[in-house]
């Protein structure tokens, strides 16, 4: 209902303005959104496709960072991870702290630049990707890598 929006925009709450943080925030469109979203997942073998997906990043990740000799790690599940360039074990949040922000920038920075748009710190495989979206991902991945011994 427009009465209870307006309490989370401060233009028109006042002094009865409400923070909302939060994935959908009461957002319509984002509610929308997400039962689609929801729709789609249920559809059989959608789980395992990004699974799949996703073992296969962290396998891209793996053969072009083991050679570089820098101390990486792969946290996290095939459907949501990250690599994270530290030598300690990264047991939780807190110990990202200690990862070298310089290589995860540079590798994150060298993957936009080839077309791989990854957030900076979570890499989510998705349904629509392509076989041809997963080769770029890998000649991303190989040119990221590269970059960060040089």
């Amino acid at each position: 209902r427009i009465d209870l929006m307006r309490l989370f925009d401060k233009s028109q709450a006042g002094a009865q303005w409400l923070m909302q943080v939060g994935t959908l925030s009461g957002n319509p469109l984002a509610s929308v959104a997400g039962l689609a979203t929801l729709e789609v997942l249920s559809r059989p073998g959608s789980y395992e496709v990004m699974h799949d997906y996703g073992q296969r990043i962290q396998q891209m990740l793996h053969d072009a960072l083991a050679p570089t000799g820098i101390p990486f790690q792969i946290v996290g599940d095939p459907m949501l991870f990250d690599v994270v360039f530290a030598e300690m074990p990264i047991r939780d949040y807190r110990d990202t702290f200690v990862a070298d922000k310089t290589a995860q920038g540079t590798f994150n920075r060298v993957l936009r630049e080839h077309g791989i748009l990854k957030s900076p710190a979570k890499i989510y495989p998705h349904l629509a990707l392509t076989e041809a979206d997963l080769a770029q991902t890998e000649s991303a991945i190989q040119a990221a890598a590269t970059a960060l011994t040089q």
